[in-house]
């Protein structure tokens, strides 16, 4: 076996055990929502076959495709995943992406109605403008940690209502039909923000495992003094990790604004204040598992209402529940798998 086979036997390897460790946490958290569904009297059978059906069926055509909807679910969350993912790659807990998608969607809003451009430099202005005002937002926690020493945790989640009151001082009207992203099926509001967001993810990707970049990241987040050895600037990276972290969660209140609401919204339909560290952690801390737990999560949500509450006659609530387990199981499964290693450690 020469290497360059084993090295392909390796990868094969990993990505399987990447994928099962995505399935194992969703297959237990199903069978966990099995027994709710059983304690309010449902079949789960039953409700599950609605519950996905209602979330990732496409026989309506595409003006009621609940595919589509799962996808235009899916897109603010996966930019969402990648920022958070991007900021724990750098060893950064950052819990603040609420706040820098606000910014982000009242700087698109701002710059989409404000000014009048042609269709295809219009919104890509509003999403530069989005990326730039989430990068200068996810800065600010980075450079408080690294100069005053403060906890990253409590300031993104501060930075959070106080990014709220700033947008509430400026006053945003409904953005100009030319800074917006148009539909990609008629009657939907799936447009090429899924596509630019598996764009990033594909990107971001390529950024961790392919550069100096990512290489520098990882080994300033995981060995910071073997960094400054190797030559890495003290805070540099970190400051890096978050400009781009917190322009890739601008770039998800862009979507919303410019692809699904039109105006300036301060709660998103999709997104909820942790649910870029969800899709971060349950996604394996990978780009691609990011996208695929989006994608599941958009369906998950899109699906609650018409599948559980009114074909089903179960409460909604237990999408959230099945959410809610689906990252529990997802940490207990890295969990077991660490424990399993140590064990095999102490039998060698």
């Amino acid at each position: 076996m020469t290497l360059e086979h084993s090295r392909r036997v390796a990868h094969i390897k990993q990505y399987l055990r990447r994928f099962s460790n995505l399935l194992i946490p969703l297959g237990a958290s199903l069978l966990a929502g099995a027994l709710l569904i059983l304690a309010s009297g449902g079949n789960p059978l039953t409700t599950y076959a609605n519950f996905f059906d209602s979330g990732f069926s496409c026989r309506a055509g595409a003006g009621r495709c609940a595919l589509l909807i799962s996808l235009q679910f899916a897109t603010p969350l996966i930019f969402s995943g990648l920022s958070a993912l991007v900021a724990l790659r750098g060893g950064f807990f950052s819990i603040g992406q609420a706040g820098q998608m606000l910014l982000g969607a009242a700087a698109a809003c701002w710059i989409g109605s404000r000014f009048s451009l042609n269709v295809a430099l219009h919104p890509a202005a509003a999403l530069l403008a989005a990326g730039l005002c989430g990068a200068l937002w996810g800065l600010l926690p980075a450079l408080l940690r690294e100069f005053s020493g403060a906890n990253e945790i409590i300031v993104t989640l501060l930075l959070n209502p106080i990014a709220g009151i700033l947008v509430g001082l400026f006053s945003l009207e409904r953005v100009a039909d030319s800074a917006r992203l148009l539909p990609l099926a008629a009657g939907s509001k799936f447009t090429a923000g899924f596509l630019l967001a598996v764009a990033a993810a594909v990107l971001i990707y390529m950024l961790l495992r392919k550069t100096s970049f990512g290489l520098e990241l990882r080994n300033a987040a995981q060995a910071p003094r073997f960094a400054q050895y190797g030559g890495v600037r003290p805070h540099l990276p970190v400051l890096k990790t978050m400009l781009l972290s917190g322009a890739l969660a601008g770039l998800a209140g862009a979507v919303e604004v410019l692809g699904v609401h039109y105006k300036f919204v301060s709660s998103f339909s999709a997104v909820n204040d942790f649910d870029g560290l969800i899709v971060a952690f349950a996604g394996g801390l990978h780009p691609l598992g990011a996208v695929f737990l989006s994608i599941l999560l958009g369906g998950l949500r899109s699906g609650a209402l018409v599948g559980l509450q009114i074909r089903s006659g179960i409460p909604r609530e237990l999408g959230g529940a099945l959410i809610a387990l689906l990252l529990i199981f997802a940490a207990m499964h890295k969990f077991y798998r660490v424990i399993g290693k140590g064990q095999r450690k102490e039998i060698t």
